[in-house]
């Protein structure tokens, strides 16, 4: 259990965060689970992730955000749980320059590593950003208190971030809020993960495509597992054999025995079953 103040830098740091059901009671009915594997993909995700978060604390804004090679982010989408262009105008003006200032070595609250995998939370309140003018366009100007940063960080830099938002008039986040959004951030990261892939799937690294094809449950030789990623990622087969340093007409035969075995008939096909099987794990 987590104790102590939440408000500054005093802040508890909790070195596990868990989505065991004897934590946190279930909040997510069937039927927003549906809602959210649903619109995965659409431009109604953020919308409905939002009010997902909202069965766990108060959040007034959320703004969905990839990182991708080289460190350049990526603005998906953004959501208020009232009509507000105020927050929207803050994660742009965040996106298009203040991201600069933004101290990236904050200690985190809570943290877990799985692999190569690192799901961090990120708490900051108004007073704790040092940059004025970042303070003034993100902060002060909207009308923000406080953030909460969920990140999920692989070892090649590509990371997805949820940003959460209160408002002034709302006041901070309590202690059993910033509790519970912990304990579920990996279950919305990974639900953001392929919400990512869906909207811009030619960015996502191959070896991301590669470890779903090895979960599938079929096993596929080395080089069909090369050719299958290396489309999956938004290559032609032409770019795939040059790649791969084969012919075109051997990268069609390693693709279409792939297919045979997973019971597809297209690249296009793959990808959809892929996804399906990670929105019906993630949810």
């Amino acid at each position: 259990m987590m104790t102590g103040v939440w408000g500054g830098r005093e802040a508890l740091r909790v070195r596990s965060l868990t989505t065991s059901a004897h934590s946190v009671e279930n909040r997510l009915s069937i039927d927003a689970i549906g809602s959210l594997a649903r619109s995965l993909g659409t431009s109604g995700c953020a919308r409905t992730l939002l009010e997902a978060l909202n069965k766990y604390a108060t959040v007034d804004h959320c703004a969905l955000l990839v990182r991708l090679r080289g460190k350049d982010l990526r603005l998906l989408a953004t959501a208020s749980r009232v009509p507000s262009s105020n927050a929207a105008r803050a994660a742009l003006n965040y996106m298009s320059e203040m991201h600069l200032y933004d101290v990236a070595d904050d200690a985190p609250i809570a943290t877990r590593e799985i692999g190569d995998e690192s799901v961090q939370l990120r708490y900051r309140t108004r007073e704790e950003v040092l940059n004025i003018r970042y303070r003034s366009a993100c902060y002060d100007q909207v009308g923000i208190e406080d953030r909460l940063t969920m990140s999920n960080s692989h070892a090649d830099g590509t990371a997805t971030l949820i940003y959460c938002y209160r408002y002034k008039s709302t006041g901070r986040f309590a202690s059993t809020e910033l509790e519970a959004l912990a304990q579920v951030a990996p279950l919305f990261l990974s639900l953001l993960e392929v919400h990512a892939q869906l909207t811009i799937p030619r960015e996502f690294p191959i070896r991301r495509w590669r470890e779903s094809l090895e979960h599938a449950g079929t096993a596929l030789s080395a080089r069909e597992l090369d050719v299958c990623s290396n489309l999956l990622s938004g290559q032609t087969l032409a770019d795939t054999g040059r790649k791969l340093g084969i012919s075109v007409n051997t990268a069609i035969t390693y693709s279409r025995r792939a297919y045979a075995k997973l019971g597809v008939g297209s690249v296009r096909e793959l990808h959809d079953r892929l996804i399906r099987a990670s929105a019906m794990v993630t949810g």
